[in-house]
């Protein structure tokens, strides 16, 4: 039996001017302005047979977006596609079977619904989180539902319920790709995606860190998360288990795997 092996490719999905203190914890940051950031998604194609698997969708209306979360300008281009960022890869919307969802925030989940034969395994405590989300409706940022859009939870509660996968806690999901569930990180239900490459260990962070130099390597939390603990310690864990670290909103990193993570001799 062969060793499992995954080829990873980003998807840039959409882009977003976000506020830089949100990559820094209790905004404790001396950069105030807006940053562009890319909205990533994944495609873990394996290279000894077998189906593809997508992690995240990104967000459904660039519009909608800046309207309901109340953050900067958010931006998509026809390239920018679900469809169109899959086409390259020879890949079609139908093609997709399993999706893995780090976090159900506006900008993962909000493609759910362009995918027709596709399962969406989630954690059961993200999915109860978001449907009843512990915050202020006042609240300016974030839609009033601490960046949930209440349409993309109702899409997967109906129509899309038939096909949703929860699970709890760390589990496999293909040969030699893992979900890990990060607790009250990011969200109360964030979970990576370990992937197993010949290269290495590919660890897809969601959100539970931003910048892999500021939020990993220097071991500062991003500025949003649910326990400054768990955060503090999943960046640690990631670190230890990483051989490629994966962010979704870090142009540095997604640049570097343009072509792909490498695959080879593990470095």
């Amino acid at each position: 039996m062969s060793t499992p092996d995954w080829k990873i490719y980003p998807l840039l999905v959409g882009e977003a001017d976000v506020p830089q203190v949100l990559d820094a914890f209790w905004s404790l940051s001396r950069e105030k302005s807006l940053i562009s950031v890319p909205i990533a998604a994944w495609l873990l194609v394996p290279l000894h047979g077998g189906e593809p698997i997508l992690v995240d969708t990104g967000f459904r209306d660039a519009e909608r977006c800046v309207q309901l979360q109340g953050l900067g300008p958010h931006r998509s281009k026809p390239e920018w596609t679900l469809q169109a960022q899959l086409s390259k890869y020879g890949f079609g919307l139908e093609d997709i079977q399993t999706v893995i969802l780090t976090h159900l925030h506006y900008d993962h989940a909000g493609g759910c619904g362009l995918l027709p034969r596709a399962k969406f395994i989630i954690q059961r405590t993200e999915l109860q989180a978001a449907a009843a989300p512990l915050v202020s409706p006042e609240l300016e940022f974030g839609g009033g539902a601490l960046f949930y859009d209440r349409k993309d939870i109702a899409e997967l509660i109906d129509p899309l319920w038939s096909r949703v996968r929860l699970i709890e806690g760390d589990e496999e999901i293909a040969p030699g790709v893992k979900c890990v569930l990060f607790a009250n990180t990011h969200t109360p239900g964030s979970q990576a995606v370990y992937v197993q490459t010949s290269a290495g260990n590919a660890v897809i962070l969601g959100d539970i860190a931003r910048k892999v130099e500021q939020n990993v390597n220097k071991a500062i939390p991003p500025g949003l998360y649910y326990d400054l603990e768990a955060t503090y310690r999943a960046m640690k864990k990631i670190k230890r288990d990483a051989d490629f670290i994966l962010p979704s909103h870090d142009y540095e990193e997604f640049l570097k795997y343009a072509e792909g993570v490498p695959v080879g001799d593990k470095h």
